[in-house]
């Protein structure tokens, strides 16, 4: 006999999954967008059952440790090293709690039960974790033929907090580069002041070579950005004179901040100074990060479109940058307002 649940996801999202159980056959399960389509496979099945003429294949059975190798095989790779090595402990996590299960064997309850050991770190944590596993069974479907449901997309996963911009005062700004022009480490007040001029990712600059800076056009290229696009933004301001200066240095180098040779090092050659700057310069609640949402916020706040900052930063649709920065231009929609108030009260 056929049943037939349904299942909302987080997003809305409805799916209906099938479970036919008859004595002397193996369960058949499948999940389907519609309903309509979940009625008609299980009439469909539970009739060549009837009629004898449903003889499914068994699907080759693969542990879950099986999918993430392939995971850090296929997928990893793709990832910037900063990625990479933040995502090494999640796969840990998984490895741990449930490598040694069958893909199909693995149930709701278990990703539950998993996640709920999680429920001390942040919901953006949380929900790194859930993500993580959920593209793992993804894979196993569409790659590899391994399974046939993502039972990990029928796990709620926790409400993230209203998004938090942080941003540095005009006076703030001013105590962090001169700490970090005092600073022991030599490259930190470039490092600083570019993300502060072209709100890069940290990885981004890091990764930054000397044959991505064109100094004649006054340009810098960033080949490969977290959204797998390519951005080219002008150099202006300082910005072209810490650059030129960085490059006119004489090293065999290919990266204009050392540290990040065959993709190591990188932010731990800065981690230790960054910090201590803004301990000196009595600046709290603060990341490198913070530096692109000071410069996106700077940029707004002087009247500059908010899909125009969103391409800077680079956003896959510069449109979705409102919902985080559109409080900021509240007053450049003013004069709007009062021309609409004007010819309201004509």
């Amino acid at each position: 006999m056929a049943t037939i649940n349904t299942h909302k996801a987080k997003d809305g999202t409805i799916t209906y999954r099938v479970r036919i159980q008859r004595k002397g056959h193996a369960v058949q399960t499948a999940t389907f967008p519609t309903l309509k389509d979940a009625k008609k496979w299980a009439m469909m099945v539970e009739g060549q059952i009837i009629e004898g003429r449903h003889f499914p294949t068994r699907k080759t059975q693969h542990m879950l440790s099986e999918s993430l190798d392939k995971y850090m095989k296929d997928v990893m790779p793709r990832k910037t090293p900063e990625t990479q090595r933040s995502h090494q402990s999640v796969i840990k996590f998984w490895r741990e709690r449930l490598g040694h299960k069958l893909l199909q064997d693995i149930t709701r309850e278990d990703v539950l039960q998993c996640r709920n050991e999680l429920k001390e770190r942040a919901p953006a944590t949380i929900c790194k974790y859930l993500v993580i596993l959920g593209h793992t069974f993804k894979m196993a479907i569409q790659e590899y033929n391994w399974i046939d449901t993502n039972v990990v997309n029928m796990v709620p996963r926790p409400s993230l907090p209203p998004a938090k911009v942080r941003f540095l005062t005009d006076e703030e700004r001013s105590r962090l580069l001169e700490e970090c022009k005092r600073s022991k480490n030599q490259y930190l007040y470039a490092l600083v002041s570019l993300g502060l001029y072209t709100c890069l990712r940290r990885s981004s600059l890091l990764n930054l070579k000397r044959e991505d800076i064109d100094l004649k056009n006054r340009t810098l290229c960033i080949p490969k950005t977290k959204n797998k696009s390519t951005l080219i933004l002008p150099i202006v301001g300082e910005a072209y004179e810490i650059i030129k200066n960085l490059c006119s240095q004489k090293t065999d180098k290919e990266y204009i901040f050392p540290g990040q040779e065959k993709g190591k090092g990188g932010w731990n050659h800065y981690d230790a100074a960054f910090k201590h700057a803004l301990k000196r310069a009595n600046i709290s609640d603060f990341t490198f990060h913070t530096l692109r949402h000071t410069g996106a916020s700077y940029m707004i706040q002087s009247g500059v479109p908010l899909y125009t900052v969103g391409a800077v930063l680079n956003h896959k649709n510069p449109a979705t940058i409102t919902h985080r920065y559109a409080h900021l231009a509240t007053e450049n929609l003013k004069g709007a307002l009062e021309i609409l108030a004007r010819r309201l009260e004509k």
